[in-house]
């Protein structure tokens, strides 16, 4: 009698995309209402949620070297690249998609780690002191690990969205725009940074 009126495909088909009943996480509990088993393409390995804790990080990590070799404070640069992590996860607005709840969670986790250390951390104040040299070929190993890590989370992104309809999807969209605002800042960073060494 369960599935004799309701076709749980059909029934996930006629919500509202961004409605709750999208959301992974409502999906397979509906399933396990149904007697049957969770949908393992709605959910991320313990592998993977650790392979997109390690890129924020290493993203967030790559940001605030670039903007501290850029001459920023050291507090003030890691403040900043949180802030610009943070636009990158808030653009993440559709709740199907089940990598967004960790970046959310990630994120969160962040902030109050990152708010901590600047109150304590007695170097937030210092500026880098190093051979300009090194600090450019710092910064453009940092912009490349930026650009590795901002890859994978793309590409598992797109493991997760059905084929034909991944570019009419709004979460590949809304990834794609975060995607697209990203590299703007990081190319504005290395113009920036770029002015600042020819004006030396």
């Amino acid at each position: 009698m369960v599935n004799e009126y309701l076709n749980y495909s059909d029934f996930i088909k006629s919500q509202n995309k961004d409605g709750i009943f999208s959301h992974p996480d409502i999906q397979n509990a509906l399933l396990m209402i149904m007697g049957k088993e969770k949908n393992k393409n709605l959910e991320l390995s313990q592998d993977e949620e650790k392979k997109i804790a390690k890129n924020y990080q290493e993203m967030y990590m790559a940001l605030a070297v670039i903007r501290w070799c850029r001459g920023e404070k050291l507090g003030v640069a890691r403040q900043k690249s949180l802030d610009q992590m943070n636009n990158f996860v808030k653009s993440k607005t559709n709740v199907a998609h089940p990598m967004n709840k960790y970046l959310v969670g990630i994120n969160g986790q962040m902030h109050r780690e990152i708010a901590q250390i600047n109150m304590m951390d007695a170097n937030s104040d210092k500026t880098i002191k190093m051979n300009s040299d090194l600090i450019k070929k710092w910064s453009d190993e940092a912009t490349k690990q930026f650009q590795k890590c901002l890859k994978e989370l793309n590409d598992m992104y797109k493991k997760y969205m059905p084929e034909k309809d991944i570019k009419k999807m709004p979460a590949t969209k809304s990834f794609e725009t975060a995607k697209q605002k990203t590299q703007q800042l990081m190319q504005q960073l290395m113009a920036q940074q770029f002015l600042k060494q020819r004006a030396a």
